[in-house]
């Protein structure tokens, strides 16, 4: 087997690239390994295809160092390739996929990751009519409320202002509360004409805290959907520990839609803004379809 080690530059700092060299250095020595520092955005995908075409036999197992952005863009790179392993040091920011494996911590250890076995897992693949091609989710796609509030959020901080999400939040109670979309599961409406947001899910948690998919499983063939409606701020305020919690399906409620689909259609009538994974898109159409065993996934020893 061999080992190709992705570092995301910007993930954790420079104390942490030292670190990762030491920890490489001593839990490597022996093996047949690499190490990969990406350039920029997305350019690891290419890599990664381009990789494959000239090993296509003997299994690698691919480690994504960084947070869940580096996972999100590893797994673009990786789909479709029979012999390669995808395994996650989590050094992000939120490191929302590994929590429905137990956390951070044991993703934190390159030991266990060498020594872990793999297991295939489902991913949604989301298609649209402004993508080249379908982009690959490992964990979360969102849109709405949450997803206004991270591209505002993104503009602020470009910009320099300080506590940009802090201030992209306000923005998104005023104006982000009311969003003219429609949603099917495998073709059963969701809404009528507008919501609040909405999650499509294989792993359980988005925002580094809220816990948006209780239920979700990322080997049973299905997404699990949960569509909120457009509610009065007071009702906003009064659901969101429920919702950080993940709690809000314990029970049925009047402003939540949930279901479990192989296929979800998005209609809306401007562009809005779509996060997959934590990676900011635009559109207006778009299908997500389930991809069941679409990757081997290591599971820490």
């Amino acid at each position: 087997m061999k080992h190709l080690i992705i570092i995301n530059r910007s993930s954790g700092g420079e104390n942490t690239k030292a670190n990762l060299s030491e920890e490489i250095l001593a839990n490597f020595k022996g093996l047949d390994y690499e190490v990969y520092l990406t350039t920029g955005p997305r350019e690891v995908i290419p890599y990664l295809r381009n990789y494959f075409k000239k090993e296509t036999k003997e299994t690698v197992r691919v480690y994504a160092c960084g947070g869940d952005g580096t996972v999100h863009e590893v797994v673009n790179g990786l789909v479709g390739i029979p012999n390669a392993e995808l395994a996650i040091l989590a050094v992000g920011t939120g490191n929302d996929f590994v929590k429905i494996y137990g956390g951070e911590n044991k993703f934190q250890n390159f030991k266990t990751l060498i020594n872990g076995k793999t297991q295939l897992i489902d991913l949604s693949k989301i298609e649209g009519e402004k993508l080249i091609e379908p982009w690959y989710s490992i964990n979360v796609i969102n849109f709405g409320f949450d997803a206004i509030v991270g591209a505002v959020g993104n503009k602020y901080k470009k910009m320099g202002k300080d506590k940009p999400y802090d201030k992209a939040f306000k923005v998104a109670v005023l104006k982000g509360r009311y969003n003219k979309i429609k949603v099917f599961a495998d073709d059963m409406p969701l809404n009528h004409r507008h919501m609040l947001l909405c999650t499509i899910s294989q792993g359980q948690y988005v925002g580094a805290r809220f816990k948006c998919a209780p239920k979700s499983s990322n080997t049973d063939g299905l997404m699990d959907v949960c569509l909120i409606k457009c509610m009065s701020f007071p009702h906003f305020g009064m659901i969101v520990n429920t919702y950080t919690e993940g709690r809000l399906l314990d029970k049925p409620h009047p402003y939540v839609s949930y279901a479990q689909a192989k296929q979800v259609k998005i209609l809306a009538p401007k562009d809005i803004d779509i996060c997959i994974d934590g990676e900011m898109i635009k559109g207006k159409t778009f299908t997500v379809s389930v991809v069941p065993k679409a990757i081997k996934l290591v599971i820490p020893e």
